[in-house]
């Protein structure tokens, strides 16, 4: 019985691996090579005029059917997503070729988009965004990437200055609360921060043997997004935002931000909304 189980878990997984493929049979050499973005993603942030800045973005095989190496170019087709883009093209970038291919060399795994950055022309208050979708691949036996067939380029004029002591009231899922003073929120690159504690964990429950207790977020133009990771940075348990748009939460004013993300438990994950208060 234990052996039909174990049989029947590896199927299941087998068949679960194979998101952008829909085989006729169970042979990896017919499963299609997948053209898309690792990344979907990309954040350009300059706050001064630095005049243009050349800046590269890459086009990726995401799979390589066999897993061998493929031995010649690959073309990508792509276009502007016009309905998403709020970028302008003369204004924050400008193109470098006008082809609106890339092409991905041959036995390498990503090509790469050139643009050219116009780092004097961003909106110093609101991110501004180039959207755009994988439309052909130029080889029999390629497919695109449904889930990552489409890149966010964000334009980013804003800095962040979050970064302060606060309090914070920490509210979980099932309505528990929790109230903490001396909440540091703490620089650690551009526009990008720690805070002290996750969840209604204490520090001294989490750290050590984490190296820390907080967790990291990022904030865009007053837009919070709350990455995927480990809890503590060394716990098997996800803390992460819940957002399918990357934006968890929010800087309120001046003097207040808000975001919330959930942490995962064996038992059942749990959400958390924090209400950060700048001490004054």
């Amino acid at each position: 019985m234990k052996k039909i189980i174990v049989l029947l878990a590896l199927a299941i997984v087998g068949i679960s691996c194979s998101d952008d493929s829909n085989l006729p049979d169970a042979s990896f050499g017919d499963t299609p090579r997948v053209v898309g973005f690792l990344k979907t993603t990309q954040n350009v942030p300059f706050f001064a005029d630095q005049g243009v800045v050349l800046r590269e973005f890459p086009f990726d095989l995401l799979g390589t059917g066999d897993g061998a190496p493929y031995n010649e170019d690959v073309t990508v087709t792509y276009a502007v997503n016009t309905a998403a883009t709020t970028a302008v093209v003369g204004v924050e970038y400008n193109w470098v070729n006008t082809s609106s291919t890339v092409t991905i060399p041959a036995g390498q795994s990503f090509g790469l988009l050139p643009l050219n950055i116009n780092t004097g022309n961003f909106n110093p208050t609101a991110k501004t965004s180039l959207v755009l979708d994988i439309t052909a691949v130029d080889k029999e036996g390629f497919v695109i990437s449904n889930q990552n067939k489409r890149v966010t380029i964000n334009f980013i004029g804003c800095l962040s200055q979050v970064n302060g002591l606060y309090s914070v009231v920490v509210t979980r899922g099932d309505g528990a609360t929790v109230t903490r003073l001396n909440e540091n929120v703490s620089y650690q690159g551009v526009n990008y921060f720690r805070t002290t504690t996750s969840g209604t964990f204490t520090v001294a429950q989490l750290s050590p043997p984490a190296p820390f207790a907080g967790f990291y977020f990022t904030d865009i133009c007053d837009d919070l997004s709350v990455a995927s990771q480990n809890l503590g940075g060394a716990y098997s348990n996800l803390l992460r935002g819940l957002s399918t748009t990357g934006e968890d939460g929010k800087v309120l004013n001046a003097n207040q931000f808000k975001v919330t993300y959930e942490i995962t438990f064996a038992a059942g994950n749990q959400t958390y909304t924090g209400v950060y208060t700048r001490a004054n």
